[in-house]
């Protein structure tokens, strides 16, 4: 075994596999901090909901109510159950932690995130989302891996240091979170309960032979000097009660690992990025229960994951760090648009993603998904945006990382989306929503006050990538109605077919002090959704006939050729996709001699894309 393979192996079973010990059980680290701005002190903790989260039970568009319980009967949600976030949005009922926090913009939304090209294989789809891969790319790196390895070449060896004593990423748990793999060791620590930190044995210094063995032996004493030093810091931090508040969590699993996180980021730990881990969403059977559809195994995680998030948003703020810490919830896929038979749903496509904390946007991105009343049993919910914008976006607005380096560590095609730009967004006077609705020509932007003070008016801005930001128009304050509540409008006549559209309200005061509110986006009826995007041939080589997967973002047709090494065609067709969803497009190919061909596909938009075919 090479060292970089030993290394790998170590990474991805931590050495306690090998040891039998408990307590901290992680090989290596590196420094993320090196990222950020001197001093910064900015944590991100990420929450993986493992099993694949049903996004339509968690995040429900109210205005497609009968079209749910249409496709869905055996688990639909009654509406009087349900927490409303806006007058087309609602969580489910058990959700009132988090309610509360988007009511405060403390919780930013993005609904049907993805990636196109889904892979509904648990292993696989994690894979992609923990790496930040193309769906027809493997990669042996995390993305946060791949950031933590860029100030810190040679890892393992000589670190800790005395300037990064502190591991730059912790897993909670058992398992080296796949996120933080590096190209030779995973860079987080892994901590199942910070006040017990076993020592594990060296080994001696008995001289090593200069053997493939000494060297592999070698490797294994610095990692097991590495895990002893950071489970000191660890254990030092998790004890150093100078100035903590206690938490107010239920007990469950995931309230443990989150309260653990305040602990460490209070005791002094400088870690940069958690992980924690919460199981339990496939949820193919028993979803809900037999009697209630509000109750059963869903909606106890959504309790869990709700009440928790909530409880270590108080946490943080009772310690005086939520102005540190942002959260974010990943799942490797959501559910099917259909139930099954078993009061449940099976794998799907994209699902909404939360984030969190003081300094969240405050934001709802996306459309309501429609719900097709006739819609294949076996389609999930179309994507509208890449996770891995979602990820980019993080890393520019929170680690103040540049695009440039967004777009080689990610992904070429970044697009910026405003989730954790918000620290300043709360409005003086009481914001009770706000609404942006594309229509054929002109999109609508609706809200509601109800206490005002010292209010001049609202700045209506527009902006069509999140950041750069332009007024549209004044509306001046106006009187209470009925109730005490202001009704405010404005139409936006200058837009056009295509473009996501980003809206705020800038409000005045009278003495020409001004705040921001939370972000809305919409874009005119009609409008695409995504790109045109063509998934790798299945199989290849081909014997018969092979398989692509197309991403539409409208309805239309593909045209597509295939031609030979003289370039001469070979076999030609047209096929039509339908809109939001990913299509499968078959090529036969049982009458064409064996050779190297070049597959030609035309997108509705014109443009093409070759893929390489190899015909036995």
């Amino acid at each position: 075994m090479d060292r970089r393979k030993f290394l790998r192996r170590a990474g991805a079973f931590s050495l306690p596999f090998i040891a039998g010990v408990p307590g901290v059980r992680a090989a290596g680290s590196s420094a993320f901090s090196a990222l950020l701005p001197p001093d910064s002190g900015k944590v991100l903790v990420l929450i993986q909901l493992a099993g694949g989260n049903d996004g339509l039970n968690t995040l429900i568009p109210t205005d497609q109510l009968g079209a749910l319980q249409s496709v869905r009967s055996n688990i639909y949600l009654p509406p009087s159950s349900l927490k409303p976030l806006t007058n087309s949005l609602s969580l489910h009922g058990r959700m009132g932690g988090m309610q509360n926090m988007f009511d405060a913009g403390q919780l930013s939304i993005v609904q049907s995130v993805g990636y196109p090209n889904q892979n509904r294989s648990h292993f696989r789809s994690t894979d992609i989302w923990t790496t930040a891969s193309d769906a027809s790319v493997e990669m042996e790196t995390g993305w946060l891996g791949r950031h933590l390895e860029v100030d810190f070449p040679g890892f393992p060896e000589g670190y800790p240091r005395e300037d990064a004593w502190d591991p730059p990423a912790i897993s909670m748990g058992n398992v080296a979170n796949a996120t933080c793999q590096g190209l030779v060791s995973n860079l987080s620590q892994t901590v199942t309960d910070p006040f017990d930190s076993t020592t594990l044995t060296i080994g001696g210094n008995t001289p090593l032979p200069n053997d493939n063995y000494g060297t592999e032996l070698g490797f294994l004493r610095v990692a097991i000097e590495q895990t002893n030093e950071y489970g000191d810091r660890i254990r030092e931090a998790a004890n150093n009660n100078a100035g903590y508040s206690e938490g107010n969590y239920s007990g469950s699993r995931l309230g443990q690992q989150l309260e653990n996180v305040v602990r460490l980021i209070k005791g002094g730990l400088k870690t940069s990025v958690y992980v924690v881990t919460m199981g339990g969403f496939d949820t193919h059977d028993t979803q809900t229960s037999g009697s209630s559809t509000t109750a059963g195994r869903h909606a106890d995680l959504l309790t869990e994951l709700s009440d928790g998030i909530a409880a270590f948003q108080q946490h943080l703020q009772a310690n005086d760090l939520a102005d540190r810490v942002m959260g974010m919830t990943f799942s490797e896929f959501g559910r099917r648009i259909r139930s099954n038979g078993s009061r449940g749903t099976d794998h799907g496509t994209a699902a909404p993603l939360f984030v969190f904390g003081n300094c969240a946007s405050g934001t709802i991105l996306g459309d309501n998904p429609t719900i097709d009343t006739s819609v294949d049993q076996n389609e999930g919910v179309p994507m509208q945006y890449d996770f891995r914008d979602v990820y980019g976006s993080l890393l520019v607005d929170w680690f103040q990382v540049d695009e440039s380096s967004v777009r080689s560590l990610l992904y070429p095609g970044f697009v910026y989306l405003p989730v954790a730009n918000g620290c300043a967004n709360s409005l003086p006077v009481d914001l009770l929503n706000f609404t942006a609705a594309g229509r054929d020509k002109t999109i609508d932007l609706d809200w509601q006050t109800a206490t005002e003070a010292n209010n001049d008016g609202f700045v209506v801005e527009r902006s069509q990538d999140g950041r750069d930001f332009v007024s549209v128009g004044w509306v001046p304050a106006t009187e209470a109605a009925n109730g005490g509540v202001r009704n405010y409008r404005l139409t936006d006549e200058n837009v056009r077919k295509g473009p996501l559209y980003y809206y705020r309200l800038k409000q005045m005061d009278r003495d020409g002090a001004f705040e921001y509110s939370p972000i809305r986006t919409a874009r005119l009826a009609g409008a695409a959704v995504g790109q045109w995007s063509f998934g790798h041939a299945y199989p290849n080589p081909v014997d018969t006939e092979t398989t692509l997967q197309v991403y539409a973002p409208t309805d239309g047709r593909v045209d597509y050729v295939l031609y030979n090494s003289a370039g001469q065609r070979i076999l030609s067709d047209s096929v039509t996709v339908y809109g939001r969803q990913d299509n499968q497009l078959t090529v036969r190919v049982g009458r064409v001699p064996a050779g190297v061909y070049t597959l030609r596909l035309t997108s509705g938009d014109g443009k093409y894309t070759n893929r390489k075919l190899v015909v036995r």
